[in-house]
């Protein structure tokens, strides 16, 4: 089995999403992320009909040196996600394990 490149939608997404996640990194209040996701959002909206190959590229080229220009140093993780701070803290025991009674498959 072969891997494939990835088409050109594909790399747009997926670069939009990791723009999407560093405003969200800089961003304290959603107001200010909403406002930044959506020029991001009208800015790529404005290229997406662009058919000279030598500006897309230009573009792309363009999009990435954003993307990575601001990537935060320390990005968020939700708490609950691995590697968060609340991630596997207090977790509650299983029911089979507090009452294993009601859970035996051997009791008739």
């Amino acid at each position: 089995m072969s891997v494939s490149a990835l088409t050109h939608q594909q790399t747009v997404v997926r670069l939009y999403r990791k723009c999407l996640k560093s405003i969200r990194d800089y961003s304290e209040n959603y107001d200010y992320f909403l406002k930044q996701a959506t020029i991001l959002r009208n800015t790529v909206k404005a290229h997406k009909d662009e058919t000279n190959p030598f500006l897309i590229k230009q573009y792309m080229n363009d999009f990435e040196k954003w993307s990575n220009n601001w990537e935060h140093p320390d990005p968020y993780i939700p708490c609950d996600a691995p590697g968060g701070s609340k991630w596997q803290r207090n977790i509650p025991p299983k029911q089979w394990q507090v009452n294993p009674a009601r859970y035996d498959l051997n009791v008739e």
